[in-house]
This record gives C-alpha cells, sequence and structure tokens, in this order.
C-alpha cells in the first residue's frame, strides 16, 4: 500500500505538469475565471490626472442632436472644441467608410430617391461638403481615424509603420482586409488604429491586439497609434523573442512592443493584457455638453486640456458595447483608455518567461508534500496541508496580480486535490483491510468495544500504553457473598451471580459508565474515557442509586426463584488515572491504574465499618447537587488515612436531601463529629449515644456511633498528638 501510494502520488503529480504543458481549453476557462476574481478583488486604482478623457455620444446626445451617424459638420464642430479646449490628441473610435447623405450637395439625391415632383439639383447654398469639413477640422492636427477588420474591404497603408525585430509572430490578429474611412478623410488624419479588439469565446474581453495583421500591412491599434501621435513619434516597435536569438518553443512570440518613448509588454500574440479600474464618470465627458458650451468653458478646459481625447459612443445601438471583468455592459471606448491609462502609468499586468517554470516547481512541491503525508498516514495533516497548500496558491496568486504578475494557480490546486483525495482513500482501503484482519484476529477474545479501538489505531493499541484522565471510579460488591452462597449448590450460585450482575451493569452502562471488569461478585465501573465528559463526578453519584435500585430490582427476582437476596457496598472516587489497553501482545483490556483507583476500592470497603450503602472521596462529593446529581447531598463521614496511603481523605456518605430523617441524621451526626473535633470526649460520647439511639434506613447508627466511641474511649488513654484534625488511619484494605 506504501509503494502505491507513492507511485499514486507520483503519477498525479506527473498527470498535473502533462497538463500544465498541453493546457486544454477547459484549463484556460478556468484560468481566465480565476483571473476574472482577482481583478474584481484587485482593480485598478484609478487616477483622476490619467492623461486621457472620453467624450461620449450617449443616447442623450442622439436624442438631442439625431440618429447616427451624424453629419459630419458635427464632426467637424466636436473636433474643433476638442482642440478649442486644449486636447493634445483626439481619437475617433467610430468609422467613416460611407460619403455624408446630410450633405449639401447629397440632399436633393437623399430627397428625391423613391419620391416623385423633388428637383434633382437644388439651389447652391454656397455650403462646403460636410466631408469637406471634416476633412479641413482634421488636417494638420493630431488626429487618429479607426479602421475595423473585415473579410471584403480595402487593404489600408499604415500612416506608421511597425519595425518587428524578426519575423512577425504567427499569433498576430489578422483579417483579410478592412472597413476603411473615406479617402479624403484618411488623408487628412495623422494617424490610424484597429478597433477590432476581438473577444473570448466567453463574450468577455480580458485583452486587446495592440498590432493586427490586415493582408500583409501590420496595423497599431487604436490606443497605440493615439500614443504615437500625442507623442509625434515616427512608428512602433514590436519586439520577439528572436530579438535576442531565442526562439519561444520552436515558435516566434510577441514580448514587448514600444511607441515613442513608451515601452509596455504584450502577450506572444501580441495582445495587451488590461487591468481594468472599471466604469469612472470622472473620466467621461458627454458629447452634447461639449457641442453646447458656449465659447471657451474653464471646466470643460480643466478636463480635456493637455489629454489625449477619445470621441467613441455608450449607446446601445451603435453596438460597441463590451462585456469585461469588472462590467457587465461598457463602452467599446473605455477599453483604450484604460489601455492608454496603464502604458502610461507604466504599471501592467504581465506574465514573465519565468512564471510557467515557477508554476511547475509548485506543481512538484504541493504534489511531493502531500504524497509524504500519505505515506506517513497523516489524513488530517494531510487534509489541512491541502486545504493550506491550496489556499496559498490562490492568496499568492492574488497577491502577484496585485504586484503586475500572472501567476495560474489553478494547476497547482488541482494537485492539491488530486493528490489528497485519491491518496487518502487508497489509505482508508488499507486501513479498512486492517480492520477486518484485527477483527478476524480477536473477535473471540476482546469485548467489541475494544475491538473498534484496536481498529481505529493499531500500532498504538496493540502495545501496552495509557493515556492520563481525570476518572471517576466505582467499585460494587456484594456484601456477605461467602456467607449466601455457603452451601449453595453451583448452578444456582451462577444464577445468583448473574442476576445480581446483569442487573447492576446495566444500571452503569445506562449511566454512561464503562465496564471495567467483573471481579467475581464485584463490578469495576468508570467514567469519563474512552468517551470524554465533563460531568462524569456527577453522572457516578447518579449511578449510585441506579445501582441501588437495580439491586433491589435483582433482589426481588432471586426471590422469586428461591434464592436470598443480596446488599450492594459502593465506593466512588474521582481523580487522575491512568487509562488505555493495557496488559501484553496476547491478552490486552482497556482499564485504568492509579492512586485515585485504588482509593475508589477502599472506600467501597469502608462502608462495611460506617454502616451505609455508599462512601465517596472528596473531589465526587463536591460534585453533589449538580447535573445529573441535582437533588444529592454529600455528608461528611470521616477522615481517614486509607490502607496504604499516608494523607488521610474525607470520606462522605451521598443521600438524596430533603427529607427530615436525613436533614436529622446529619445534623446530630454533625454536631457529634463537632465535638469529637473540639476533643470534648465527654460531651461527644453523648451525642454519638443519642445517634446510636436513631433508626434510619440508610444508615446502621449504631455501629458508626461505636467507631467513633471505641476512638474516644482510646483517647482517653492517650491524647491525640498536637495538631490533630480528626484523622484516623483504617487497618484493612477492605
Amino acid at each position: 500500500m506504501r509503494r502505491a501510494t507513492l507511485l499514486l502520488g507520483l503519477g498525479l503529480t506527473a498527470l498535473m505538469l502533462l497538463l500544465a504543458a498541453v493546457s486544454p481549453l477547459i484549463l484556460d476557462r478556468a484560468r481566465d475565471a480565476v483571473f476574472d476574481g482577482y481583478q474584481r478583488a484587485s482593480p485598478r486604482a484609478y487616477d483622476p490626472q490619467a492623461p486621457v478623457h472620453i467624450v461620449d455620444i450617449d443616447e442623450a446626445a442622439l436624442d438631442l442632436y439625431g440618429q447616427w451617424p451624424w453629419p459630419r459638420s458635427y464632426m467637424a464642430a466636436l473636433t474643433d472644441r476638442l482642440f478649442e479646449h486644449g486636447a493634445a490628441a483626439v481619437g475617433f473610435d467610430v468609422l467613416f467608410p460611407e460619403p455624408d447623405r446630410t450633405s449639401p450637395e447629397r440632399i436633393a439625391e437623399s430627397w428625391g430617391r423613391f419620391a416623385e415632383g423633388i428637383p434633382p439639383i437644388l439651389p447652391d447654398l454656397g455650403l462646403a461638403p460636410h466631408d469637406d469639413r471634416f476633412a479641413a477640422a482634421i488636417a494638420g492636427r493630431p488626429v487618429v481615424l479607426s479602421i475595423a477588420g473585415a473579410v471584403d474591404g480595402g487593404l489600408p497603408a499604415a500612416k506608421a509603420g511597425v519595425a518587428v525585430t524578426g519575423e512577425v509572430p504567427p499569433g498576430l490578429a489578422s483579417y483579410p482586409a478592412a472597413v476603411e474611412n473615406l479617402p479624403a478623410l484618411t488623408e487628412a488624419a495623422t494617424g490610424l488604429g484597429m478597433v477590432s479588439l476581438g473577444r473570448n469565446e466567453d463574450g468577455i474581453t480580458r485583452s486587446v491586439p495592440m498590432v493586427t495583421r490586415v493582408g500583409e500591412a501590420l496595423i497599431p491599434s487604436l490606443s497605440a497609434e493615439l500614443l504615437r501621435v500625442a507623442q509625434g513619434a515616427g512608428g512602433h516597435i514590436l519586439r520577439t523573442t528572436e530579438a535576442s536569438g531565442e526562439v519561444s518553443g520552436g515558435t516566434v512570440a510577441a514580448t514587448e512592443m514600444r511607441t515613442g518613448a513608451l515601452i509596455y509588454p504584450v502577450e506572444a500574440d501580441g495582445r495587451f493584457r488590461i487591468h481594468f479600474a472599471g466604469r469612472q464618470a470622472e473620466r467621461v465627458t458627454p458629447a452634447a455638453e461639449l457641442l453646447e458650451a458656449e465659447g471657451l468653458d474653464p471646466d470643460l478646459q480643466a478636463r480635456l486640456a493637455g489629454r489625449i481625447v477619445l470621441v467613441g459612443s455608450s449607446a446601445q445601438g451603435l453596438f460597441d458595447i463590451r462585456t469585461t471583468p469588472l462590467d457587465g455592459q461598457i463602452a467599446g471606448v473605455t477599453l483604450h483608455a484604460e489601455i492608454i491609462e496603464q502604458i502610461v502609468s507604466g504599471r501592467f499586468l504581465t506574465r514573465p518567461d519565468w512564471m510557467f517554470g515557477l508554476e511547475i516547481v509548485v506543481i512538484v512541491l504541493i504534489g511531493a508534500a502531500l504524497t509524504l503525508l500519505q505515506l506517513r498516514e497523516h489524513a488530517v495533516a494531510g487534509l489541512f496541508a491541502a486545504m493550506g497548500l491550496a489556499a496559498a496558491a490562490i492568496l499568492g496568486g492574488l497577491w502577484s496580480f496585485s504586484a503586475g504578475y500572472l501567476f495560474n494557480p489553478v494547476l497547482p490546486v488541482l494537485t492539491a486535490a488530486a493528490v489528497y483525495v485519491p491518496g487518502t482513500t487508497l489509505g482508508f482501503m488499507a486501513k479498512e483491510r486492517a480492520r477486518r484482519t484485527i477483527r478476524s484476529r480477536f473477535a473471540y477474545f476482546l469485548p467489541p468495544e475494544l475491538i473498534g479501538r484496536i481498529e481505529a489505531n493499531p500500532e498504538a493499541a496493540l502495545t501496552p500504553e495509557g493515556a492520563e484522565r481525570d476518572l471517576s471510579v466505582m467499585f460494587v460488591d456484594m456484601r456477605g457473598f461467602s456467607t449466601v452462597t455457603e452451601g449453595m449448590d453451583p448452578a444456582r450460585v451462577v444464577t445468583l451471580v448473574n442476576t445480581y450482575l446483569s442487573a447492576v451493569a446495566e444500571a452503569l452502562v445506562d449511566r454512561g459508565a464503562t465496564i471495567d471488569k467483573f471481579m467475581g461478585d464485584a463490578v469495576m465501573a468508570f467514567w469519563n474515557a474512552p468517551i470524554a465528559r465533563e460531568d462524569h463526578a456527577e453522572a457516578a453519584l447518579g449511578a449510585i442509586f441506579a445501582v441501588e435500585e437495580a439491586a433491589a430490582k435483582a433482589n426481588a427476582a432471586l426471590r422469586s426463584e428461591g434464592l436470598p437476596p443480596v446488599s450492594v457496598g459502593i465506593g466512588v472516587n474521582t481523580g487522575p488515572a491512568s487509562v488505555g489497553l493495557m496488559g501484553s501482545r496476547d491478552r490486552l483490556s482497556y482499564t485504568c491504574i492509579g492512586d485515585s483507583v485504588t482509593l475508589a476500592a477502599r472506600l467501597e470497603g469502608l462502608t462495611r465499618q460506617y454502616g451505609v450503602a455508599a462512601c465517596v472521596g472528596p473531589d465526587t462529593a463536591a460534585a453533589a447537587g449538580q447535573g445529573a446529581a441535582a437533588g444529592l447531598v454529600a455528608i461528611p463521614l470521616d477522615l481517614i488515612a486509607v490502607k496504604g496511603f499516608a494523607n488521610a481523605v474525607e470520606v462522605s456518605t451521598i443521600l438524596p436531601e430533603g427529607s427530615a430523617e436525613v436533614e436529622a441524621f446529619a445534623r446530630t451526626l454533625q454536631e457529634a463529629r463537632g465535638d469529637y473535633l473540639a476533643r470534648n470526649w465527654a460531651r461527644a460520647e453523648e451525642s454519638f449515644a443519642a445517634l446510636a439511639e436513631m433508626q434510619v434506613a440508610f444508615c446502621d447508627t449504631t455501629l458508626l456511633a461505636r467507631l467513633y466511641l471505641d476512638r474516644i474511649e482510646g483517647f482517653y488513654r492517650a491524647a491525640p498528638p498536637p495538631g490533630w484534625a480528626g484523622e484516623a488511619v483504617a487497618t484493612v484494605k477492605r
């Protein structure tokens, strides 16, 4: 089994390494889900001073100025207003592929189509075509227009080239053609940027292509081109793994991109991983607010001056709505703003080349650690270790994310689960086989409950050992057994003993006791092991009267069979003892040993001297009146050092409280012992004589009084030593 556990753990760890190398789609989805969770747990802090702003053509602007597309004259006015308020560069996240149908020279054509009586040519109003006005507004200014990838369309020429250090990575986003703007607008623009962002299969945008291949041309993204134009830079540089003569896994991969003075990391396929700040009202100005402003508005100037301005739309009907890990619906133009904010701030989400190697090391360490714990059969330690290692991988990933590094915890967590669960199952199977073997070997000579203890921990149980624990121990003895059974037929002796012991044992078990052993006509039992309970002393006190009732029922059964009745003596003590499976390897007994156990046996023997049914030690007596011992009272009988003990202990008997008979007995005994302890011998004799005259069912008062009167007689001859506190020494064990 140990060999099987080792091979299973190593095999599953190797499987996790294989999955890391292959990276199936389901693990990619799990990774994305974890990174999305990190985005929500640790979003990028938004900086209100970031040099980028959005002008939003929202639903309110469409309601105010009419449906989209707007006349290009509006776009010209919008452009003029932006630069009048100090915009450093402007990028349009909208396309202008067709001529403006609202332009003056096209109105007659538009009105006359599918209509009669409209002249084909309207009078010349002396107004410039709208497209010319828009082209004039952007000409000579730092304006970037957008293009979008398409199956059919033109093959645009980039305004600024993208130089590649080595071969072009094959994983770049690619389109056979593109949707372009009107030639006049393209000519007037300073830059052209790609706005096709792409989506994951789950519809969530997490990264954006910074370079896209259209035909054979490399087109930068809108955000990259805006950064170039804002800096007045000449072009872009895409760095690959070939830049230093390296090849990633036999395939050329992108590593970083440079735009002017700005350098930022990209993934192998040229995409930029966005660390989202999410929707921020401070970064957005509605388009209508800008168009409605009269002259130079100081508030607008404070928002726009010196900033890169992106013009886009959040209107649902324009279909530029995206889903991100932070926002269910957000305008696509916001993603370009997020990218520019990150690049300018220099804070990125990156996955360095060494990160995959680190994940491999973590997988191996987790697999090895859990396999080692499985070999040592530490199931609980293994569980906590598996949960701890999985939590460490997740929290470590979150910490790395907040520091800008993408650590994938999916496979480390799967490794913890994959190694722990099957390995633990295999260990349980091995233990179950061992339990069956133990049960078959010991079932004929050990009680079932002890077999269960052996099954639970065979290596510890099959050698003598004990655990220190406070126990309440009870000894129950049949009084006068020899006298009762003298001359009795052996078969009838067996019937008497079995009837008596069965009744007593049943009463004890019902009160939660563990039966230790039967010793001829005696029974030993204890509480608080193997099942721990805080009220063991109270339970033991309550069991005293349960045993007496059981003995009374047994006597009734014995009388019905013509057998003589018996009485019981009970000793109970509470204190520390060693408890466990003890004995030889061939014969074990679940028992307890210690001075407190011996004292319980001695207390049972003292019941004969004091004429009571039960004697209890001081710690047990202290529990009277509580819990299961409610309604019981402890009445001190004596202070005595039992046989084999140097120190004296207070011995008490237990009685139901509340009756006049018990109260009178307790009061009389207390007064008599008070005179006795005060060395007032004459008065003590009178008090004990009064006690002897009492007739109670629960005590032989004559026997108890005679015990003290004999001591007083001795004290007349030899006074007790100085410092005497009333203690006496027992001269017999039982």
